[in-house]
């Protein structure tokens, strides 16, 4: 097994320096055919399978060929962010960074509010993309949405409305007819639920669940709304869509949620314990 892999190593050494001699790093076009060709391709040795054991030598054989290939510094992260290992994930997300920060810099800023929960280093590597792309965006969500999130948890509510708000606005694009993301609507309204502010939380919640009816954690805040208002019927109703809602596979639909809690998820456990309340 042993010498297998040996020769496995070897001949993918040959094929790098064979490559590496005809390289030309400054073509975006050659560097995206190198991604390509070792990762990404459906036709290729690994399928786009970062859970393939060869991940990080396929992805050590692009940065051989072009050692500022900042995709491949950020493809290479992907095992240790999805298993935990913060550490190694962020010592190769920065290197991106360093490289080529117009196209990497927002990533690691989104890393820092989901997965290490680092808001005031989010912020202000969302500061810094704002400055260049007011209207840009990742993940499905515009800048100003993470920026909202990450202000609300630092409890500084007021940026965090002004935030929130101007990514809602940005989605209607002057159109007040024009539906944005249900999670834009979802965190709007945690954050006046958090104020104090019921009736503003209530209502975007309500516009959560319009736009997705089976939102688990639309229905338990609007459970909990209902149950600080003594609604004892009402809040039940809620806990029980919420959990119907998860236990048939509903969720926030945020790509990774699997991987990294965001603020305010909530879990079967939490529904369960307020509908024995």
């Amino acid at each position: 097994m042993m010498a297998k892999s040996l020769i496995l190593s070897l001949s993918l050494l040959l094929a790098v320096v064979a490559r590496a001699q005809t390289a030309d790093c400054l073509d975006r076009g050659f560097v995206d055919s190198l991604i390509r060709h070792y990762l990404t391709s459906p036709d290729g040795p690994l399928r786009g399978n970062y859970n393939d054991p060869r991940w990080g030598k396929y992805a050590d054989s692009v940065l051989l060929i072009c050692p500022d290939a900042a995709e491949a510094y950020q493809l290479k992260a992907i095992p240790a962010l999805k298993s935990g290992d913060y550490e190694t994930a962020f010592r190769l997300n920065n290197k991106a960074v360093q490289i080529d920060p117009a196209n990497y810099l927002d990533y690691r800023a989104f890393l820092k509010c989901i997965f290490t929960k680092d808001f005031e280093g989010a912020l202000a590597d969302f500061n810094k993309c704002l400055e260049s792309k007011p209207t840009g965006g990742l993940m499905d969500h515009s800048y100003r949405f993470f920026a909202g999130i990450c202000y609300m948890e630092l409890g500084k509510y007021r940026e965090a409305e002004e935030s929130l708000l101007k990514d809602i606005a940005l989605q209607k694009e002057g159109d007040a007819n024009r539906t944005p993301h249900f999670n834009s609507l979802l965190y709007t309204g945690l954050l006046y639920y958090r104020m104090g502010e019921m009736a503003k939380a209530r209502s975007f919640f309500l516009e959560t669940v319009t736009a997705y009816e089976q939102h688990p954690e639309a229905n338990y805040y609007l459970g909990m709304i209902a149950k600080k208002e003594n609604n004892t019927p009402l809040a039940q109703n809620y806990f029980a869509i919420a959990r119907r809602s998860m236990k048939t596979g509903y969720r926030m639909n945020e790509d990774n949620i699997y991987y990294a809690n965001y603020p305010g998820q909530i879990t079967i456990y939490e529904i369960e314990k307020e509908q024995q309340r």
